[in-house]
C-alpha cells in the first residue's frame, strides 16, 4: 500500500513538474514575441525574394540545369493533361 502512494506521489510530482516546464518555456516564447513585435526589417537587409512569390527564378544554364528544366516541363506536361 505504501508503494502504491509513493508512486501516485511521485506521478503529481512529475506532473506538476512537467506543467511547470510548459509554463516557463511558454512564458520565454511569449516575452520574446512581445520583444520582437516592433521589429521591422531594414529595407538593405533582404538580398533576395522571400521564397513564397510569384518570381520567377532565374534559368539555369548548364547542362544540369537544362536537363532538370526538360524534367520540370514534362512534369508540368503530364499534370495539365
Amino acid at each position: 500500500m505504501l508503494a502504491v502512494v509513493a508512486l501516485v506521489i511521485a506521478l503529481a510530482i512529475a506532473f506538476a513538474a512537467g506543467y511547470f516546464t510548459r509554463d516557463l518555456a511558454s512564458r520565454k516564447r511569449r516575452a520574446e514575441a512581445r520583444r520582437w513585435r516592433e521589429y521591422t526589417e531594414p529595407g538593405w537587409l533582404r538580398a533576395a525574394a522571400p521564397a513564397n512569390t510569384n518570381e520567377a527564378a532565374p534559368v539555369a544554364t548548364g547542362e544540369l540545369g537544362q536537363m532538370l528544366d526538360r524534367w520540370e516541363s514534362r512534369a508540368r506536361a503530364r499534370r495539365a493533361g
